[in-house]
């Protein structure tokens, strides 16, 4: 086994999309294992798929480590001794080891064609074997292997997979066995040059010095090829620790079915990137809800990545809704004040109130798809003025206890932000509420002379109403609600009044009031 005093692991996301969150999952326990053992955090960027690898990812990708707080010690913008840390640029030191292992004996060129290999593939499935490469090139004479090459035949480079059994050691399942003629010799040069997925990540494991691959237990079946390159390199073999996949409720690999499945989905939805990191490493561990405002360093100190399952993580979009609730109720009015701000800030709020709200108002995730679509130009960020931001903090206290993601504040509160305009339902309702005309006109006449203006006066105005308009609370207390909001949920009567000053309230209600006459 390879020295592990000072382990080094390694991050190797795609970036053929967003960082999907099970690989985000992937990047958080890699970091945590770094920092726990005061190992080394790599991230290299596995972009050797030329037709769906964009830059752009990359740059989605980096960013999203960023916002999780995971930094890397070696690779894009950092760098290192291993470098460089994307494979595309890492062309030659690929071609290096395959000339090594050719030297060796361990690789031996492969003249099928496509149409026999796919024979083969038929005959095997005919006979109910498993398809594995029947070695028709490996005894080729290097007479005739010169001759092939020289008559430019295409050919490919495969690896000569020793008799025996191929064993691994994870750390979750102890010894893990392959037959090897269950593995078959496998390609690792295509014949326009390029090299394998499995050829390239045991050379960069190798040459970045990697001790442990903490990966998704999707990727057991490659690690028998695997462990046979490192030792026809003569490199030590790294502890693998496979982690279990994360699934959807319905026990399915988690995908676009499920919704959100990135980072940057749930944050559009008002979902705090603590939670979702705390999430991720409570999927697969003992959970109280003392650890739902755990920080990184808390997850640093006590969550340990080898003592997991190997049971499938269930993803489950209601429990990460649950904490975030819990989460938002557990920080300070203030705190919640400029979290609002950001958010808002973020999905266009504060240049369209109108517009955000009708979105919100279909589902914080039809409000996210728009913000996710390249940064929309219909809703670019807007930055508050001075009296919308003062108006977000102010109202904060209102919804504390309200909102489980920050997108809840807009169809509750984002009302205050927008002249006054009945929904269809709201305008039903105050219509229906016994005595509301002479309740919205009252008020407003209290209000406007009520000599002390604070949350106490207007309890104390409005809770008289009632046995002087000879009405039902529940009644009166609708119709203000209905009247000063024109929605039907909004936060605290009282508070949200003495919010709204005098001009406005007053000034809502009487507006009501005409649209009842």
């Amino acid at each position: 086994m390879v020295e592990t005093s000072h382990p080094r692991v390694r991050f190797a996301p795609s970036p053929t999309g967003y960082l999907h969150l099970g690989s985000a999952r992937t990047g958080l326990y890699n970091f945590i294992f770094a920092r726990q053992h005061e190992g080394t955090f790599v991230l290299r960027i596995e972009d050797t798929d030329l037709s769906r690898s964009t830059d752009q990812a990359i740059v989605q990708i980096l960013a999203s480590m960023k916002e999780m707080g995971l930094q890397w010690d070696e690779g894009p913008g950092v760098p290192g001794p291993h470098g460089p840390y994307r494979q595309t640029e890492r062309d030659s030191i690929y071609h290096e080891h395959v000339a090594r292992l050719l030297e060796t004996g361990h690789l031996y060129p492969c003249f099928c064609t496509a149409e026999e290999l796919e024979a083969e593939r038929t005959a095997a499935q005919a006979d109910g074997r498993d398809s594995v490469y029947s070695g028709k090139c490996r005894a080729l004479a290097a007479e005739e292997v010169q001759r092939r090459q020289t008559a430019g035949e295409p050919y490919t480079l495969r690896v000569r997979v020793p008799e025996g059994r191929t064993v691994f050691h994870d750390i979750l399942r102890g010894d893990v066995a392959f037959e090897n003629d269950t593995i078959g010799d496998f390609i690792v040069q295509r014949s326009d040059g390029t090299v394998t997925y499995n050829l390239a990540v045991v050379v960069d494991d190798v040459t970045m010095e990697i001790t442990h691959v903490i990966r998704g237990d999707d990727h057991i079946s490659n690690t028998p090829k695997q462990v046979v390159i490192y030792e026809a390199l003569g490199a030590g073999v790294p502890e693998f620790l496979h982690m279990p996949l994360l699934f959807g409720t319905d026990r399915k690999k988690l995908s676009k079915r499920h919704g959100a499945t990135k980072l940057e989905q749930l944050t559009a939805e008002g979902f705090l990137v603590d939670v979702v990191r705390n999430y991720l490493c409570f999927l697969s561990a003992e959970f109280d809800e003392s650890m739902i405002t755990w920080t990184l360093d808390d997850l640093v100190r006590s969550f340990d990545v080898t003592k997991l399952g190997t049971s499938p993580s269930i993803f489950d979009p209601e429990k990460l809704r649950w904490m975030n609730g819990r989460y938002v109720r557990a920080m300070t009015d203030e705190w919640l004040g400029g979290r609002l701000v950001e958010y808002l800030t973020r999905v266009g709020f504060y240049g369209d109130p109108v517009g955000v709200g009708e979105l919100a108002a279909q589902g914080s995730q039809v409000l996210a798809a728009v913000v996710e679509d390249a940064e929309s130009e219909r809703l670019p960020p807007t930055v508050p003025d001075e009296e919308h931001e003062a108006l977000t903090r102010e109202i904060a206290p209102l919804v504390h206890e309200k909102v489980e993601v920050l997108a809840d504040f807009i169809p509750m509160a984002g009302w205050f932000f927008r002249p006054l305009e009945f929904t269809p339902e709201a305008l039903e309702r105050l219509q229906a509420t016994a005595g509301a005309a002479a309740t919205l006109a009252t008020a407003a006449a209290g209000l406007r002379d009520l000599p002390e203006w604070d949350v106490p006066a207007i309890e104390t105005l409005v809770r008289e109403l009632p046995p002087t308009l000879e009405l039902k609370p529940k009644a009166v207390f609708a119709a203000l609600r209905l009247g000063m909001s024109g929605q039907t949920v909004t936060p605290g009567l009282f508070e949200s009044l003495w919010v709204l000053g005098r001009d406005q309230a007053v000034a809502r209600l009487e507006q009501a009031a005409a649209r009842l006459v």
